[in-house]
């Protein structure tokens, strides 16, 4: 089935980073360490406490001009009794010829879930919890300028521990309401010719994903997943940015209902719960229009229309 719909949401102030940046890195500076507290609230998690921390590096025989390595080590608790740990990183090595990213990080937590498709009712949500260590390792080489490709390795080991009762998942109607192991290896391609990796104001950003899951790997699950996600920053002026963001999933095969395609979330059409819509295909277009305004201040105007 198909549900479409347009996302129309203004954000206002915010700190110099772009939501539509993935995979970015740290500007060009010396070694260094940036803690920052975390606070928040969610319906689910009450209220969460924690810290993050980002540790950005070159390796030794790095020339000052090759993109920094970092790490990022974050973690929270909240009053319902949830953690989260997680170690996402990125690594450059022989002046950005070698590039690695990924996370590593555990998860004891709580998500909504709405169904697959749209043959659920709009006010349907049920909450299940949760726990899973997590593994994403990417290692790609350059082959040309702007143009890596390489290997993606994904690792869930999803443990629903809490759902329910007369929910979709509490009844199993959906593939892997219980849990169940994910393990992917596949093909992961990427175009980058941004001008700044925190904050771009002109050039593209493609990546193009093959993920097949086989029990060979270990994966509970046989599907593969086809992606493709481009961004095209273009520099109206010193000031004024504007984005575009095309996006798409593909998923051959039985996936469970937690790697379904899907929509929300923080970077694709935000303004929804992530997953507030899946299923196993997504076509999406958004935009995004920013403004500097003084020192680390500016606004945001974004919008975006999407199908599963």
């Amino acid at each position: 089935m198909l549900i479409r719909f347009i996302a129309i949401s203004f954000l206002a102030i915010y700190f110099s980073f772009s939501l539509f940046s993935q995979e970015s890195d740290t500007s060009k500076s010396e070694n260094g360490l940036f803690p920052l507290p975390v606070v928040y609230y969610t319906p689910e998690t009450k209220f969460g406490f924690g810290a993050v921390a980002l540790y950005s590096f070159r390796f030794k025989d790095e020339p000052k001009s090759s993109r920094n390595s970092q790490f990022q080590f974050g973690g929270a608790y909240t009053q319902e009794d949830q953690l989260l740990f997680y170690l996402p990183f990125q690594l450059y090595k022989r002046n950005e010829k070698f590039y690695g990213f990924g996370e590593l990080g555990y998860y004891r937590y709580s998500y909504k879930f709405f169904g697959v498709g749209n043959d659920i009712p709009l006010d349907y949500e049920e909450v299940y919890g949760v726990n899973f260590p997590r593994v994403r390792l990417n290692a790609l080489t350059l082959i040309k300028p702007n143009l890596y490709i390489g290997a993606r390795y994904w690792f869930d080991a999803y443990d629903v521990v809490k759902r329910e009762n007369e929910s979709i998942l509490g009844n199993e109607l959906v593939e892997g309401a219980s849990g169940g192991i994910v393990s992917s290896l596949g093909f992961i391609g990427i175009y980058d010719s941004r001008d700044n990796y925190n904050y771009p104001s002109a050039g593209d950003f493609l990546t193009v994903l093959a993920l097949p899951n086989l029990s060979e790997f270990g994966s509970d699950f046989e599907f593969t997943r086809l992606s493709i996600d481009y961004v095209k920053f273009l520099n109206i002026n010193k000031k004024n940015i504007f984005a575009i963001n095309l996006f798409g999933v593909y998923i051959l095969g039985e996936a469970p209902f937690n790697e379904l395609a899907f929509i929300g979330g923080r970077g694709k059409m935000r303004g929804y719960y992530e997953g507030q819509y899946r299923d196993r295909n997504l076509a999406m277009l958004q935009s995004e229009y920013r403004r500097h305004l003084f020192w680390k201040l500016g606004i945001v105007a974004f919008a975006g229309t999407g199908v599963v």
